[in-house]
């Protein structure tokens, strides 16, 4: 898409598609502390504006998975409050500047808890730590730049979502489950959910080991909530993460995609935090069996359908995602896109489009 954005972008909407998600690049744009790439940020322009010429209305993401080496090494990055001051709210108000009349809304952040669990708990992206201590600066610090730059948007009037990636949790094994492996499920539920689903709810943020830290002006910071849900998740005795059920069909990243589950997790979600608009920000299954992707997303809709009817005030769903690329953990060996890479629309992206088409 690098290269050829307008006709992906065009080849996307004749599927019907109304919305699509976009990442602007810190270290791109920024490549060294104050040295700002303007040709990256012309760049970036152009991917923008042609979404919007071929009738995508783009929702453009700050910061997802990876931070510039300066700022996340060098300057500490989220952990430092004087780092999220001096170089990341300036990012922000530059990116709104720049592409702020193209913006169909904002994710600041992306999954911040689960960014910091990844680079600092399981040690499994960048910057690869395991460490507690960093490990919880680094929660505190992603979320707190996540509702700041909300509220710096937010004054130039922008839409912005809150994403978190909340997978359902349960007990691994079908034994009587341990103390352990029932505290450990308590330890996972608190990051994956409590913790941010309790500041937008009271404000209140209490991380575990850290305390509570009261912050009324975050409950209103975002205009959406987005669910990035793949999978249910097992924890296992020892608190690593497993498939759930242990016998179901796993998808090429180890773990058992079940729609059914999204609908648990809808429905939970409305309860936490009621008068509420949520989307799926993010939904998908890594398989090179299209046909399997087909009937997941089958099941999906149909799930998402009864919930409407019922009420459940769901804006909208993103496919994770729209063409096949790199993915992290199988690199090209997987697939997640509703058309190949040769830009053939697969069988799943036909279902799709039949669901959008006008009646």
């Amino acid at each position: 898409m690098a290269h050829d954005f307008a006709d992906d972008f065009a080849l996307l909407a004749q599927l019907g598609l109304t919305d699509i998600r976009l990442t602007l690049e810190w270290a791109r744009l920024e490549p060294e502390p104050g040295r700002i790439d303007r040709a990256a940020f012309d760049r970036y322009h152009d991917i923008v504006r042609a979404a919007r010429t071929a009738g995508l209305a783009p929702w453009l993401t700050l910061h997802a998975t990876s931070l510039p080496g300066w700022f996340n090494e060098d300057e500490r990055g989220f952990r430092d409050q004087r780092s999220r001051e001096r170089f990341w709210l300036p990012h922000v108000d530059r990116c709104a500047e720049h592409f702020g009349t193209l913006a169909e809304g904002w994710i600041a952040v992306e999954d911040p808890i689960g960014w910091a669990l990844r680079g600092y708990h399981l040690g499994n992206r960048p910057p690869g730590r395991r460490d507690p201590q960093l490990f919880r600066d680094a929660v505190e610090g992603a979320l707190e730049a996540d509702h700041v730059a909300a509220q710096l948007l937010a004054r130039g009037h922008a839409t912005t979502m809150a994403v978190r990636g909340v997978p359902t949790i349960f007990a691994a094994g079908e034994a009587p489950t341990s103390d352990d492996t029932q505290n450990h499920v308590k330890w996972w539920a608190a990051f994956l959910f409590d913790i941010w689903a309790d500041v937008l709810d009271s404000g209140e943020l209490a991380i575990p080991d850290v305390g509570i830290r009261i912050r009324p002006e975050w409950v209103d910071d975002f205009d959406f909530i987005g669910l990035n849900f793949d999978h249910p998740i097992g924890v296992t005795e020892t608190g690593g993460l497993a498939p759930y059920p242990a016998s179901g069909r796993r998808s090429d990243t180890g773990f058992v995609p079940l729609p059914e589950e999204l609908g648990v997790l809808l429905e939970r979600m409305t309860d936490r935090l009621p008068n509420r608009q949520f989307m799926i920000s993010a939904n998908g299954v890594s398989t090179t069996d299209d046909e399997w992707r087909e009937e997941l997303l089958r099941d999906t809709v149909s799930v998402l359908e009864s919930l409407k009817a019922d009420g459940l005030p769901l804006a909208g769903y993103f496919h994770d995602t729209g063409i096949d690329g790199y993915e992290l953990r199988a690199g090209f060996e997987t697939q997640r896109g509703l058309i190949d890479r040769d830009r053939n629309i697969k069988g799943s992206g036909h279902y799709l489009a039949s669901l959008l088409a006008p009646t």
